[in-house]
């Protein structure tokens, strides 16, 4: 089984938490920027210094980052840069699978079941390779946290 048909494979099976994932970010990134509008706004801001200012406003952005990204910005213009991050990001995802699954040589696969979670998709494979036959688990958990980057679903892959 080659690389692109595994990817081919991963992208139908990933699309609706792809798509999921893609609106949940585009609702964030709007919350960060409102939050950032707020704070400009606040009286909060009118004392500070500017290293004080731009550390709240990291710190309120979900960090340097994203908050150049939002910063000075049409909606348009944000919600099109988070498009591209989760394309982005998934396809990575998806080589990163499809390079794992391609290492043992998959000749065939034998069964495949998927199951939605309430943070993503789980998944198990029994395939047969040159060096026999191997189970394959595709978890996806939250990763992320405060003040470090925002969360995201991590895809885990074990090949046993």
């Amino acid at each position: 089984m080659s690389t692109n048909s595994i990817i081919t494979k991963l992208e139908e099976i990933l699309a609706p938490i792809d798509e999921k994932i893609l609106e949940d970010s585009k609702r964030w990134i709007l919350e960060r920027r409102d939050a950032i509008r707020s704070f400009y706004a606040s009286d909060e801001v009118k004392g500070m210094n500017l290293w004080k200012k731009y550390e709240k406003l990291h710190a309120i952005a979900g960090g340097k980052g994203w908050y150049n990204m939002i910063d000075g910005r049409s909606e348009a213009d944000i919600l099109e840069m988070m498009t591209k991050n989760c394309e982005v990001t998934a396809k990575k995802r998806n080589l990163s699978i499809a390079n794992k699954l391609s290492k043992v040589e998959v000749t065939e696969v034998l069964e495949e079941k998927w199951s939605q979670t309430s943070d993503g998709y789980n998944g198990t494979y029994i395939i047969n390779t040159d060096k026999g036959t191997k189970y394959i688990e595709i978890e996806t958990i939250l990763a992320g946290g405060y003040n470090i980057q925002r969360l995201h679903v991590r895809v885990l892959v074990k090949i046993r």
